[in-house]
């Protein structure tokens, strides 16, 4: 199974494999876990919300099964990338 991350900036897609044990992880952590570079200075305390997707979603308030019931097409975009 994948998601897609998305770069707004540079207009490129990256496929990111996942597992269903990585589902229950939170999205800063997972997408960190898998090279994938994700700006936050509170490192996942909810804080300074650099961390933020689509919808001002924050990474790091939102577990990978929370965000795919939302976006069941897995696409998530970032701004920065």
């Amino acid at each position: 199974m994948q998601v897609t991350v998305r770069g707004l900036a540079s207009q490129k897609d990256f496929p990111v494999a996942y597992e269903d044990s990585d589902l229950r992880s939170d999205l800063l952590h997972f997408l960190r876990g898998k090279g994938v570079t994700i700006a936050s200075s509170c490192e996942g305390e909810g804080v300074c919300k650099k961390c933020a997707i689509q919808n001002g979603w924050l990474t790091c308030e939102m577990t990978l099964e929370e965000f795919l019931k939302c976006r069941p097409d897995g696409v998530i975009e970032i701004s920065y990338l």
